[in-house]
């Protein structure tokens, strides 16, 4: 299915789902659909809602975050090296359109609007992930606290 960004303006969330096939991934709390998967790589649809966003996680692969429609994402990245990165996916004044997450980094984003779809690609393929919960240790971020708790589920 090719995809034009404007042919989802004006839908809702539960319009843009149907429309797109996307199933619920239990956990990580985002809808997605498989759009390819080889040796070297891998991408899907994304798809956050006020009530589903990307619960904190990490990834032992490199992802990349490319905006494609609706509203901003706003992501956090909790790095090893201590640093903190807050970046907004979007299409206004100050958003980028794409974030690269590294292996290893947590990562966990919301939607500032009803719903916005995003690209995501791993190199290589998706293997696996850890999902924060409340007895993850993330003292090496105090300046993300408050953020990082919006992000944990449950």
């Amino acid at each position: 299915m090719n995809l034009a960004a404007d042919s989802l303006s004006g839908l809702t969330a539960e319009q843009v789902r149907e429309r797109l096939g996307l199933e619920f991934l239990e956990g990580e709390g985002v809808w997605i659909r498989l759009l390819w998967r080889n040796d070297s790589g891998n991408a899907i649809y994304g798809f956050l809602t006020r009530d589903d966003f990307s619960a904190l996680h990490r990834l032992n692969e490199d992802e990349l975050w490319v905006h494609v429609a609706g509203a901003p994402v706003d992501m956090l990245q909790l790095h090893p090296d201590g640093r903190v990165e807050e970046v907004r996916l979007g299409r206004g004044e100050g958003d980028v359109l794409h974030a690269l997450v590294p292996a290893g980094s947590w990562q966990g984003s919301s939607t500032a609007g009803d719903w916005a779809l995003v690209v995501c690609a791993l190199a290589p393929p998706f293997s696996g992930f850890d999902l924060a919960d409340a007895a993850t240790d993330l003292t090496a971020w105090p300046q993300a606290a408050a953020r990082a708790q919006e992000l944990i589920r449950g």
